[in-house]
């Protein structure tokens, strides 16, 4: 047998490889072609594979790319780590591509991976403010996910099925929720078959169902898609609002329209952007479809996430484009004015950013309810709470549960609890429905009392709090060092009184605690005083007229504080004094200022205090403040000082 030698089998060989090379270039690149075609259609579940296909074919960053986009948009947040990490490993990337990733990392809890791509990022786009506030995000995303916000999370299992469940609202004892799971149109089609069996239209960017409206009385058997006419058409209906007594109706639709053969190009794709409806409801009870938002720009840009105040009259929702645009979807308002919808209003930097805020909610305090992943989260969408602030908001990110590493969205604010959608982990499918009831805020008015003249703490204060609301009384006493502490809720008013033996009572003292909505300890501390026996207190402006003992108006609003206090302590006793000053003679002023006293003694019975606790006492000008002696010359200033009605204790 003739052997053929081995240096001829290398010509052959190297043929055989390159011809292998080139099928499989060949094969990547019509699974890239395939697969990118399948991305522009929005067909998702279909790129995947092809993608992946064409990268383990013939490893390339645009395949990659391809693959980690499709996954990042159908929201498989380990596949598309996965797929960005192989993007990255070819070098060849954008800036975005890198904070897509940086996002992802996010979604998976990786926050120290995520800020040094966020910082590589910031290299190229310094000063980016979505990226800064995605580096914040990282920074505070420990601290946050350690300190939970008290309450109850619930997953609405009887709502949610395994596939998405969200833009949960209520109109009487019915919610209404939007779901993409598998819908039989109820309407006569072409696709009929023997059985009556309707065919499954899918949307291809997740491969699942059409979003359609239901209904239910929050019982799983109880499910069923909305029947009014207008509700549900062939493709996306969801984000129902209703005004207050269920008369407007305004949801998210996607619907075909016409575009000019001469605008759509040979290759272009016809893309329908998300529009909002309005319907009235008619006097048959049946819906009216109203005309055309002015502001809706299906075959432009989309215009969603509706919501109507309980007027009916302002109508909230997103939108892509418009006035003051900040940058993905932005939050704008319209009103409505005889009967016509006035322009969008951006609802400005405070609220929207270069991200996307989406799914804005009301309570009924006139708070905002949000989503955004433009301001500093935990990763995705997270849920903020906008307060009225100065003609501003105040931005409040809402910590876990209700936020998560993944998008937590669509916020409605229902009977007991804050309602959302979430797609996190260990739910029935890719959205769920969630509601959480915040534990009960805790508070108490807590603080010290201490001595006015040696600042030492005081112990055994009786402190009585009045609850104004419900008129029940609570009595602590503090303890030695002079603390207290006094459970409260947070909405009553309340009023303070601390006695003590031998010292001044303070009474009447008030505290709101409306404006508290978290748990605290609010800070109450007081001084006390501890008045002297027989030392004389001016009492302040009283005035009589010249050689007149009647009590004036102007002073009797001032004993009217008197009368307080001594309600206020009614355990003193006192003496009240009245002094002249020493012009017309010394039986003449004793006798005047005696009268003084005595009609101050009977003002102060007439207000409701025994007059055993009271003993009136005229000085006439005995106990002079000054020089001003018979005879001797005084500006009217100084005889004024003279003149006076002063109290002294004599008895605790």
């Amino acid at each position: 047998m003739n052997k053929i030698p081995f240096q001829k089998y290398i010509p052959q060989l190297a043929l055989l490889l390159a011809a292998t090379a080139a099928g499989l270039s060949a094969h990547a690149q019509y699974a890239y072609t395939e697969g990118n075609n399948a991305f522009k259609l929005y067909n998702f579940e279909k790129a995947k594979p092809l993608f992946e296909k064409a990268y383990n074919k013939k490893p390339s960053a645009k395949s990659a790319l391809g693959a980690a986009e499709s996954y990042r948009l159908t929201k498989d947040y380990l596949n598309a780590e996965i797929w960005y990490s192989h993007l990255l490993q070819t070098g060849e990337y954008t800036p975005l591509d890198e904070l897509h990733y940086a996002a992802i990392l996010m979604n998976n809890g990786k926050y120290d991976t995520a800020a040094i791509h966020l910082h590589h990022y910031l290299q190229s786009k310094p000063g980016d403010p979505l990226a800064l506030n995605m580096v914040t995000g990282c920074e505070t995303a420990a601290k946050v996910l350690a300190s939970p916000v008290p309450g109850q999370l619930e997953n609405m299992a009887a709502l949610n099925s395994p596939f998405s469940d969200w833009s949960i609202t209520k109109l009487g004892d019915k919610y209404i929720f939007a779901s993409d799971r598998p819908f039989r149109d109820i309407r006569k089609s072409p696709f009929f078959s023997n059985d009556r069996d309707i065919r499954k239209k899918m949307y291809t960017w997740t491969g699942n169902s059409y979003l359609h409206l239901y209904e239910s009385n929050g019982d799983s058997a109880d499910i069923k898609p909305m029947q009014r006419a207008g509700v549900n058409g062939q493709y996306h209906s969801s984000n129902a609002t209703y005004n207050a007594d269920g008369s407007t109706m305004f949801l998210a639709v996607t619907r075909l329209k016409m575009r000019p053969a001469s605008v759509l190009g040979k290759d272009s794709i016809l893309t329908m952007n998300i529009s909002v409806k309005e319907l009235h409801k008619n006097d048959k009870q049946q819906w009216d479809i109203y005309p055309e938002i002015p502001f809706n720009a299906t075959l432009q840009y989309s215009v969603g996430d509706p919501w109507v105040n309980a007027s009916g009259d302002t109508l909230y929702f997103v939108a892509s484009q418009g006035p003051d645009h900040q940058g993905g979807t932005d939050i704008y308002y319209a009103v409505k004015k005889d009967s016509a919808w006035g322009a969008p209003v951006n609802m400005g930097k405070t609220i929207n950013t270069t991200g996307n805020e989406r799914t804005p909610a009301f309570d009924k305090n006139g708070n905002l309810y949000f989503a955004s992943d433009g301001h500093p989260g935990i990763g995705g969408l997270d849920i903020f709470k906008a307060t009225p602030d100065a003609g501003s908001w105040k931005i409040v990110h809402q910590g876990v549960p209700v936020n998560s590493t993944h998008d937590d969205f669509a916020p409605a604010l229902l009977d007991s609890g804050l309602y959302f959608a979430s797609n996190r982990d260990g739910g029935l499918g890719s959205d769920d429905i969630y509601r959480f009831i915040p534990a009960k805020p805790v508070f108490s008015i807590t603080g010290i009392v201490t001595d006015r003249n040696s600042g030492k703490p005081l112990p055994a204060v009786e402190v009585t709090l009045l609850n104004k609301t419900t008129g029940t009384n609570v009595i602590v006493q503090t303890n030695t060092e002079g603390r207290y502490k006094i459970p409260v809720t947070n909405d009553a008013v309340y009023e303070l009184t601390f006695t003590k033996p031998k010292y001044s009572t303070i009474a009447r003292d008030t505290v709101s605690l409306h404006n508290y909505t978290t748990s605290a300890d609010i800070p109450h501390d007081k001084v006390m005083d501890h008045p002297e026996l027989h030392k004389p207190y001016k009492l302040e402006n009283i005035y009589f007229d010249l050689g007149k003992s009647d009590i004036r108006p102007d002073a009797a609003k001032e004993l009217d504080k008197l009368v307080e206090l001594l309600q206020d302590n009614p355990s003193w006793e006192i003496e009240l004094g009245a002094h002249t000053d020493s012009r017309a003679n010394d039986a003449y002023n004793m006798a005047l200022s005696q009268r003084r006293a005595a009609a101050t003694v009977a003002y102060l019975v007439k207000n409701g205090i025994s007059a055993k606790r009271l003993t009136a006492k005229g000085y006439g000008e005995t106990k002079l403040l000054n020089k001003c002696a018979n005879g001797v010359p005084c500006s009217e200033e100084m005889h004024m000082q003279n003149r006076r009605t002063e109290f002294t204790i004599t008895k605790y």
